[in-house]
């Protein structure tokens, strides 16, 4: 008896780790630009912009949905001329689309 009450107590533990971790992943989308040689991947996420001095440019040419960017500025999702901001060393940006700004990640 006391060694099912340390399986179930162990099996609500590594659940819980489980929940955890899938609540602090951050999950992609198959949006992808290139910005400085370095692929970042869309997510759902969407937050303030802050300070217009962190766009670092604009979306300047687009390929089709099924395909990775291979030009700096390029995306797969359209939106030319969109503006998106610097990475600060955190792998991550943000991209102007449909008036929302959403948070990009690279791998």
């Amino acid at each position: 008896m006391k060694k099912m009450f340390i399986i179930v107590i162990c099996f609500f533990v590594a659940a819980g780790f489980l929940f955890i971790k899938q609540q602090n992943s951050v999950k992609t989308e198959e949006r992808i630009i290139m910005i400085n040689n370095k692929l970042y991947y869309g997510t759902s996420e969407t937050g303030p912009m802050g300070d217009y001095g962190c766009v670092e440019g604009n979306i300047l040419s687009s390929i089709d949905k099924n395909e990775i960017p291979t030009e700096n500025g390029q995306s797969n999702f359209g939106n030319i001329g969109n503006p998106y901001t610097s990475d600060f060393g955190n792998g991550k940006i943000m991209v102007q689309t449909d008036n929302n700004w959403y948070w990009f990640v690279s791998e």
